[in-house]
């Protein structure tokens, strides 16, 4: 998620913050009917939820921003620590062409091979 995901959240956050403040008032505003105090307590228990989600997203929003930009650094490390390993073991790899020119044992061996090839 981008940093714009983030504030666009806050923002929705925040309308749904006013849209939820303005229907109180609106209830308030005109003459009293039967059920408003049921309305005004569901719509105070929303607005308290969302002024709520609004002010711990936005303390939080640095954090998130700093965590996964430390996410992304070790993902980017590890892919090149494993692109490491892997050349590592392919080097460790041992082949005829270097046990020919470290093994003396080997090339031995492989004399001996030959003789047997030419009878």
């Amino acid at each position: 998620m981008t940093e714009e995901g983030l504030n666009a959240a806050l923002l929705r956050l925040q309308s749904l913050t006013i849209e939820t403040y303005g229907m109180v008032k609106d209830i308030y505003r005109r003459e009293q009917q039967e059920g408003d105090v049921d309305k005004i307590a569901q719509l105070s228990m929303k607005l308290a939820n969302y002024e709520g989600a609004l002010l711990t997203l936005r303390g939080y929003k640095q954090d998130i921003i700093d965590t996964a930009a430390v996410t992304d650094e070790e993902e980017t490390e590890g892919e090149l620590q494993d692109e490491q390993v892997d050349e590592v073991e392919s080097d460790n790899v041992i082949t005829e062409e270097y046990l020919e020119k470290e093994s003396k044992t080997y090339r031995n061996s492989q004399a001996h091979q030959k003789k047997k090839r030419k009878k």
